[in-house]
């Protein structure tokens, strides 16, 4: 069901904040545990299956709805078309010139002949009305005598209004005409005329009868009621099965009202679950539109009515059936899982029974199953280990003598490797005190010691050798290092002699190049005096004395230039002088050094003890075998 032991992965980290989480005695009941994971998993199944479920209904009353409001909008559109309609033709019919006469029944008959060829159907009379100062009167009409006063009557809603355009339809609320027919009146002027007005009353009861909230839900009817509540249309009037109409009546959802003539929006829409008596017995949905009424003081609205379990029957059905199918599912999912559950968790009981058992000893306990899944083959694993912990416990019991025997031989065979080794330990020690001449002798016993002790003999040969070798070229390197450090020492000497001479020689040239520097100068200053003379005293010539004065000046100038490159190339010598000087000495120095690192290696090498055949001769020098001597020898030569 969850994994206890599983720590690897970014799940061990989840697992673990479960495990502290889930107390102890729920996570030991494998039982406890798949029952808590069933009702897990039935829950967010029911909790799938609802919202589900409840998305699908809310998506299907959607759609009912938006096909409501669009019913609405379309009840709205056919009475602002019917309206339209009737104001067209009385505006058409009040162009007649036969009403602008004086003869009243003249213009009656003529009221009565346009009606049946002319006007709609739905026209309940016509009539010339006549205003102006005085009376208000009719002056032709269908039902009313000429002459008859208007005041009072249903119809003297005209005489209140007023037409400031000559081409303008004034349109009336509902009213009930004398003969008990709701109309609408519609008044237009005579052309040619500023006081009479043809009006035009048209039954309500076509339009009532074209509106289509029966037929779109049963029980369901539309009506048009204005700002006021009244309501003006009702398409249960026009309907012969049913005893009701409510025209001209109050309205009791003034809510509704507000919203479709745009007090709260200026949209068409849906209000549903809405609960009112004087409009339905039983809870209902209501479709609201507006209908914009020209040359009239307020607009309309229609409102189409339908219960709600029929509007939305189906979006119900759809609900329940979502919820028992849920229901369903979840009961199905929890009673195939306790019965899995249970057998699985009866399954695993047995086996951790029988690894009880096992733990206490018995391994001869009977471990099968008739399954063949995972539980299954977790029988044949433990029956498996049984088997090869049966095996593996024989297995040991016989290791444990080959090993009691092995343990005896490893004790008499370490017993001996500790005699040698302590053996070997004393003779590295007398090595390492600087007796070389010590030897391992191998006895045969144990190959991996006897190995040691030849490898060791031939690196102390090795080591002798070498030993000897660098004693013989420790003393050859003090020696030549002295000597060295002699010559280098007399040369020095030599070359600060030859700087200090090279020096005086500069001194001296430098001292000579300014003495001729002056006699140039006098010289030349003699010259010019002779000149300045000679100008004075034209008789007198000293044009050859004069060319041999400038040329005395001139060559000891180039004697001067002379001493001065003389002084030049005299310090350069007496630099190099000095730098080769100072190399020399350090020359000295390191000769010095190396003679004193000589001599600290050959006392310390003094310090070992070697064979005399292993002593070496070292030649040094110029005529010395080796590399660069004449015979350019490889080995060195024994003494």
């Amino acid at each position: 069901m969850s994994d206890e032991d599983g720590d690897s992965g970014s799940g061990g980290g989840a697992m673990g904040v479960v495990r502290t989480v889930v107390p102890d005695f729920v996570r030991k009941r494998f039982a406890l545990k798949f029952l808590i994971v069933l009702l897990v998993m039935g829950l967010a199944i029911g909790a799938v299956g609802l919202v589900g479920t409840q998305q699908f209904v809310d998506h299907t009353r959607d759609q009912v709805e938006s096909e409501y409001r669009g019913l609405a909008v379309q009840e709205s559109n056919l009475v602002g078309q019917w309206l339209e309609s009737n104001r067209l033709s009385t505006r058409l019919a009040s162009g007649d010139p036969a009403y602008r006469g004086n003869d009243g029944d003249a213009m009656s008959e003529t009221l009565r002949e346009r009606q049946r060829s002319q006007m709609p159907s739905d026209v309940s009379s016509m009539h010339l009305i006549q205003g102006g100062t005085g009376q208000t009167t009719f002056v032709a009409s269908q039902t009313v005598a000429p002459g008859s006063d208007v005041d009072g009557t249903v119809r003297d809603w005209v005489t209140e209004r007023s037409f400031t355009e000559t081409n303008e339809v004034k349109v009336s609320s509902v009213y009930q005409s004398p003969n008990g027919v709701p109309v609408v009146g519609f008044a237009s002027l005579v052309n040619g005329t500023t006081e009479r007005v043809l009006l035009v009353e048209v039954a309500t009861t076509d339009i009532a009868s074209n509106l289509q909230g029966t037929d779109r839900a049963q029980g369901g009817f539309t009506t048009v009621v204005n700002a006021s509540g009244t309501i003006l249309v009702d398409e249960r009037a026009s309907d012969p099965e049913v005893d009701t109409d409510e025209t001209l009546t109050a309205y009791g959802d003034q809510r509704a009202i507000d919203r479709a003539l745009g007090l709260t929006n200026n949209l068409s829409g849906v209000m549903s679950s809405r609960t009112n008596n004087q409009v339905m017995d039983e809870e209902y949905a209501v479709g609201y539109a507006p209908v914009l009424v020209p040359g009239s003081s307020e607009d309309w609205a229609v409102l189409v009515h339908a219960p709600t379990d029929v509007l939305f029957g189906d979006v119900q059905q759809v609900q329940r059936f979502g919820m028992i199918a849920t229901a369903g599912a979840v009961l199905v999912m929890l009673l195939i899982g306790a019965a899995l559950g249970y057998n699985t968790s009866s399954s695993i009981d047995r086996l951790k029974g029988k690894a009880q058992e096992m733990e206490e000893g018995n391994l001869d306990v009977d471990i099968q199953s008739g399954r063949i899944d995972s539980i299954g083959q977790l029988y044949a694993g433990f029956a498996s280990m049984r088997d090869s912990l049966r095996e593996q416990i024989d297995e040991a019991e016989r290791a444990r003598k080959e090993a009691e025997v092995s343990r005896a031989e490893a004790m008499e065979l370490s017993n001996y490797l500790q005699d040698r080794a302590e053996e070997y330990s004393e003779i590295m020690q007398a090595c390492a005190r600087g007796d070389l001449t010590q030897r391992m002798e191998p006895e045969g016993e144990n190959e991996a010691m006897d190995r040691i002790a030849e490898e060791f003999n031939e690196m102390l040969t090795e080591l002798e050798m070498t030993t000897g070798q660098l004693k013989t070229f420790a003393e050859e390197v003090e020696e030549s290092g002295q000597s060295v450090q002699q010559s280098a020492e007399t040369v020095r000497d030599a070359s600060e002699q030859v700087a200090d001479s090279i020096q005086k020689i500069s001194d001296d040239a430098y001292d000579q190049k300014e003495r001729l520097q002056n006699i140039s100068e006098e010289m030349d200053g003699v010259a010019a005096q002779l000149e300045d003379f000679a100008a004075d005293n034209p008789n007198v010539d000293f044009g050859d004395s004069l060319d041999s004065i400038r040329a005395v000046a001139s060559m000891i100038d180039e004697a001067a230039d002379l001493a001065e490159d003389t002084m030049s190339e005299s310090e350069n010598v007496a630099g190099a002088a000095e730098e080769q000087a100072a190399e020399l000495n350090e020359v000295s120095s390191r000769a010095e050094e190396l003679t004193r690192y000589a001599q600290y290696l050959g006392d310390g090498l003094g310090n070992f003890e070697t064979e005399e055949e292993h002593e070496f001769v070292f030649q040094t020098g110029a005529g010395s075998p080796g590399p660069g001597g004449p015979d350019d020898a490889d080995e060195p030569t024994e003494e």
